[in-house]
């Protein structure tokens, strides 16, 4: 592995670890906001929940694809 792919290969495992924390962050604060902790509406507490469990879950999976798509056109 050359330095500039090792290099890339860091930063890209860094931007996934810090969308998943941030999406796992939004997933608690929507968490609370359907406790009742925030006073917001429970449907809006769920709208963020799910936004959180996506960036947290589903949305890495789709950066890996999309740079392997990158890589392999390169």
């Amino acid at each position: 592995m050359s330095m500039d792919a090792q290099t890339l290969a860091k930063a890209r495992f860094k931007r996934l670890t810090v969308v998943r924390f941030v999406g796992v962050l939004v997933a608690m604060v929507g968490a609370a906001i359907m406790a009742g902790k925030v006073d917001l509406p429970r449907l809006v507490g769920l709208l963020v929940l799910l936004g959180g469990i996506y960036y947290a879950l589903i949305f890495p999976s789709r950066l890996v694809k999309r740079w392997k798509k990158q890589d392999g056109a390169q």
